[in-house]
């Protein structure tokens, strides 16, 4: 097992990440006309909820579209809040937690086109739950617009071309002979029925700042070239790690865990990945899971795209390209397919370079705590996590490169003398990595 552990105290060079700026809703229940204004909200009915005890349960609320919302403690201001995010439909995803007996009052405060409404939410942890107290909705209906991607046979996967799967929105092919996991894997995935959900993305306030050997930010493994356009694409696959547990200190804790391309030393950086938030109010350990993009500097903060599930198995490429399925680092195109194989749901879209150089010198498989409001937040008790089939495409021989061949850079996490996060890996030709929470600050 390969771990170094350099002693140098110098921070990530990749831009800030910003976490959505909005408040979003936990509490979004079915929105009776909403003709509140920010400088006035509304109050509306107190709601309740019984959650399983010690177990995290997914309460899925609607409000208002593309709503942002605070949720705090009943009866206190919202500067201790933690922040969520409703979709393009209005429907927002939170995570609840607690011991049997466990019994909290939160408020939800949605804000969006000048309308603010605040959702009282009652909550009690219960094997029990009775006709006032009803177990939440847990299955998040489809957005308006998705699509399902039909199976493949292997007949027709073998015969069609590389531009009929690209048109019909299949994952670009991998060469059998070359990469014959890869092609076995990719086979698996399209035989098997996606729904490909539209992509809508909205800014947050979460920001992904750079770092190096040692770092007060980022964890994980990098590959480093001085080579100009060395790398054009990068992936891994990883379950969504779960955070039961809270920090002490009131506030939201934060991590993102993510792949990406440049950004140690240069201004350009391309990546996607899941964030992993959590908070404690009224003994009630709340989480929000999802999945976000950002391409720097053009994006200066991350792009919420969609709420999931702790333990949900991710599958997360990003790449420079033209538009198509296939990576070219001259391409003027970010580019990035996000899958949620539990839920048989994928996202994939492209995002205009515009102008901004793409180095392609560096591709990293990375567990961050991420800037939010100019400032290091608590790392979220993430424990212990797995990244597998990390692989980083080599641009100049077109072929899938092992991490544990690729990575020349190995970063631990640390703040001051206390060391937060660390990552470890089997060595050369291995393209799997663990990565372990040691501290929250």
């Amino acid at each position: 097992m390969k771990h170094e552990n350099q002693s140098n105290d110098s921070v990530l060079t990749t831009a800030p990440r910003t976490y959505p700026s909005g408040l979003l809703s936990l509490a979004a229940f079915l929105l009776w006309g909403i003709t509140a204004s920010a400088s006035n909200p509304r109050i509306v009915a107190e709601q309740g909820f019984t959650i399983a005890p010690n177990a995290e349960t997914a309460i899925i609320l609607r409000t208002q579209p593309d709503a942002t919302c605070d949720l705090h403690e009943l009866g206190t201001s919202d500067s201790r809040s933690m922040r969520f995010y409703a979709n393009s439909d209005g429907y927002v995803k939170i995570h609840a937690n607690a011991r049997e007996g466990i019994e909290g009052r939160v408020q939800l405060d949605c804000a969006a086109q000048g309308r603010t409404v605040s959702h009282p939410l009652h909550l009690l942890a219960s094997s029990t739950p009775t006709s006032d107290m009803p177990v939440p909705q847990s299955t998040m209906p489809m957005p308006k617009g998705s699509k399902v991607r039909p199976a493949l046979t292997e007949a027709q996967a073998q015969s069609m071309t590389d531009d009929q799967l690209d048109k019909l929105g299949y994952p670009a092919r991998p060469d059998a002979l070359i990469s014959p996991d890869k092609y076995a894997k990719w086979l698996d995935r399209v035989s098997r029925p996606m729904t490909v959900l539209p992509t809508h993305l909205v800014s947050t306030n979460v920001t992904a700042t750079p770092a190096s050997y040692t770092s007060s930010n980022w964890s994980g493994l990098e590959a480093h070239s001085k080579t100009q356009h060395e790398y054009s694409a990068v992936t891994a696959i990883w379950n969504v790690p779960p955070i039961a547990l809270a920090s002490s200190d009131g506030n939201t804790d934060y991590s993102a865990f993510w792949v990406g391309l440049d950004g140690d030393g240069t201004k350009d950086l391309v990546q996607a990945g899941t964030e992993q938030d959590a908070q404690e109010f009224e003994g009630i350990v709340f989480a929000n899971y999802y999945t976000w993009s950002e391409l720097l500097p053009n994006q200066p903060t991350e792009s919420f795209i969609s709420g999931v599930n702790a333990g949900d198995e991710m599958e997360v490429e990003v790449w420079i390209g033209t538009g198509s399925g296939a990576p070219n680092p001259n391409g003027s195109l970010g580019s990035f397919r996000i899958s949620d194989i539990t839920q048989n749901q994928e996202w994939r879209f492209d995002t205009a370079l515009d102008g901004t150089k793409y180095n392609g010198t560096e591709a990293e498989w990375i567990m961050e705590r991420p800037t939010v409001g100019g400032g290091l937040p608590e790392l979220a008790a993430y424990l212990v996590t797995v990244m597998a089939d990390t692989d980083v495409l080599n641009a100049k021989t077109n072929k899938w490169v092992a991490s544990g061949t690729a990575a020349n850079r190995n970063i631990s996490m640390w703040n001051g003398k206390d060391e937060l996060s660390e990552a470890t890996w089997e060595g050369k030709g291995v393209n799997q990595m663990s990565f372990f929470w040691l501290n929250y600050r």
